[in-house]
């Protein structure tokens, strides 16, 4: 249950609490008190762990600043100043508003706009009151409004005085103000005990400073590497921290920065320093010294941060990055003997992918998820003229739109590392096309036809360039989805890749071959399958193609025990599949229906799916769906 305390600069107010119903989730006590009397009532108050205050004026300014929970000022808002103001409507003598400018400022305005003649002192302080009432009445001014201070002071003087009060409407605002308040700062407080709970769990120790490099964060981790607890390490400046311990320091620096911190490296005689963008050379120190490598992150005018690495920890990331590095840009191990033949895929398809990955031009790779894109485009790239340089993906679809430029063309300041460069004399593989932005495609077609222009004057372009897509390009040109230029360029040379529904009647030799592939691998010694468990697998329509296929014929492979997949191996894993298909098509076809789509656009869906699987025959298509070439090239065309 919160509780907040009102302090009331006078006794009607806390009667006014009173009248209002209390609201769940809080409790509300009152006490009188103005200024210093209300400072005295508020600091015993934050020690009965009170969590908000409310009061008025002069005293809530007081308050707030010898306090540390939070204060809610109550606000004079225009209902108090037109009750006051009501009273005093027909005056006939000199009226004047002696008040802090919080209250001098909104009875001026109203009293002008109620056409009544004012005269305004401001105070800033309660020690001016006595002055500010003398001044009035030296003016002619015998009636003050004004708040508590001025009212007392004014009536000690022999001058009438109407008290500004707060109405019901201020005190429920100020209430609610109050709740928000103390949520906000719960929610605040969580935030921060969650952002300390990471930052302790971190494997690497952080330090954060101010602009004067006083200590005011430090998680567990960096308090073990420099040898202090927490709790002392955020009460000392960072030189001095880093000054009592004895392991040697590497830091690495911003550039505009280094040469201060190598002033400080001088004086501290274990420190070496380095500009942040000199590249990591941990790994050649002494295997057996400890050493603490220290990254400095300058927040401008906010102060650093301080990241705290062990020598050892920075070697295996180093280890770590430099493979992932490799992994990405060496050359890949897929070659055109790793497909089977079917009758789709026969001699002349090869033979047709093999001419073009001697060709410059840009290829295009169309096929249903599973089908082997990524492993075709590998295997253009080992038998063209590019082979032995690397081979960079791009999966467009792992990446937010607003990071597919960067990574592709790079910043002005970094255009070294963008993709388009490391691809160079190898080559450039955008897997999942069509979920590029429209602007990077527009920036991609104009790259493609300086590669183009290169061809023509019979100079080799810088890199090699496949792309791969599952969608119908044609399709999402006409809805304004697809860069037409992009598409003119890489259509011309574009391969299909056949669903394995559609080549199920080789599906024993491509099972044949898949196994004998999985038992080098696994080192298991599966022979076949068992015509009745072929049988059963040509009834599944293989939604997710040879990939799924493979990951189905490894989970048995894993599992066999003799030399030959029997049904009753194979029987509850088709179970498994085709009960998510079931689930999965349902759900595709209430998207395919929708709510107000027309029957001439769920026709062009279903003719487009059908044109897909035939691997964009549009022979087979229309005799498939039951209609003649012209018709379907109609409909294509609607």
């Amino acid at each position: 249950m919160l509780k907040f305390l009102l302090i009331a600069p006078y006794r009607g107010m806390k009667d006014l609490l009173e009248d209002i119903p209390a609201a769940p989730g809080y409790e509300v006590h009152a006490e009188v008190g103005d200024l210093q009397q209300g400072v005295s009532i508020a600091g015993t108050a934050e020690q009965q762990g009170y969590d908000v205050i409310i009061s008025r004026g002069g005293t809530a300014q007081l308050i707030r600043s010898q306090v540390s929970i939070p204060v809610i000022e109550i606000t004079v808002n225009g209902y108090d100043i037109l009750r006051s103001l009501t009273l005093v409507k027909g005056y006939r003598g000199t009226i004047g508003i002696i008040g802090f400018p919080n209250i001098v400022d909104g009875v001026g305005t109203i009293a002008e706009l109620l056409d009544i003649q004012v005269m305004t002192f401001i105070i800033h302080h309660e020690h001016e009151a006595e002055a500010a009432v003398n001044k009035a009445k030296e003016l002619g001014v015998d009636l003050v409004i004004g708040d508590v201070v001025t009212v007392a002071v004014a009536e000690h003087s022999g001058v009438r005085a109407i008290l500004i009060t707060s109405g019901r409407e201020a005190l429920q605002e100020s209430l609610l103000q109050a709740e928000q308040t103390v949520k906000r700062r719960e929610a605040e407080t969580r935030q921060i005990v969650l952002m300390k709970s990471i930052f302790d769990s971190l494997k690497q120790g952080i330090v954060c400073v101010d602009s004067g490099q006083n200590v005011i964060l430090c998680n567990e981790q960096a308090g073990y590497q420099l040898g202090v607890t927490v709790p002392i390490a955020a009460n000392t400046k960072w030189h001095e921290l880093i000054a009592g311990i004895s392991t040697p320091i590497m830091a690495y620096a911003d550039a505009s920065r280094t040469e201060d911190r190598a002033e400080g490296a001088v004086r501290l005689d274990r420190t070496a320093v380095r500009n942040r963008s000199d590249p990591f050379q941990v790994q050649e120190s002494d295997p057996q010294e400890n050493l603490i490598l220290v990254i400095e992150h300058s927040l401008a005018e906010h102060g650093t941060i301080y990241e705290l690495h062990n020598s050892r920890s920075i070697e295996g990331l180093e280890r770590r990055a430099r493979r992932i590095r490799e992994d990405r840009l060496s050359p890949p191990k897929c070659r055109f003997q790793q497909f089977v033949q079917t009758d789709y895929m026969n001699e002349a398809y090869m033979d047709k992918a093999k001419r073009w990955s001697k060709q410059l031009y840009p290829i295009l790779i169309i096929g249903e998820p599973g089908t082997g894109k990524k492993t075709l485009a590998q295997a253009l790239h080992n038998d063209s003229p590019y082979q032995s340089g690397p081979f960079v993906l791009f999966d467009a679809g792992t990446y937010a739109i607003d990071q597919q430029d960067q990574q592709l063309f790079g910043r002005l300041d970094q255009e070294g590392t963008c993709l388009l460069r490391r691809a160079e004399s190898g080559t450039l593989h955008i897997h999942r096309i069509e979920q590029l932005s429209l602007p990077v495609q527009r920036k991609l077609a104009a790259t493609l036809q300086a590669s183009h222009a290169a061809l023509i004057n019979e100079d080799r372009p810088p890199f090699r360039f496949i792309a791969s897509t599952s969608a119908d390009l044609a399709h999402k040109v006409n809805q304004g989805e697809f860069d037409m230029q992009l598409l003119v360029q890489l259509q011309i040379y574009s391969l299909h890749l056949p669903p394995l529904r559609s080549v199920l009647a080789d599906l024993d030799h491509i099972v044949f071959w898949y196994l004998a592939e999985m038992n080098r691998a696994l080192g298991s010694q599966v022979l076949g399958i068992k015509p009745d468990a072929l049988n059963r697998m040509t009834t599944y329509e293989w939604p997710g193609n040879f990939a799924e296929l493979q990951q189905v014929l490894k989970l048995i492979v894993e599992t066999c025990e003799g030399s030959f997949i029997t049904l009753q191996q194979l029987q509850p894993v088709m179970d498994s599949l085709i009960s998510k298909l079931g689930s999965a098509t349902n759900d595709s076809l209430a998207q395919l229906i929708g709510t107000t789509r027309t029957l001439e656009e769920i026709e062009g869906d279903i003719i487009r799916f059908v044109l897909e699987q035939e691997g964009f025959n549009q022979s087979a298509t229309a005799k498939r769906l039951g209609m003649n070439r012209t018709t379907l090239w109609r409909k294509l065309s609607q």
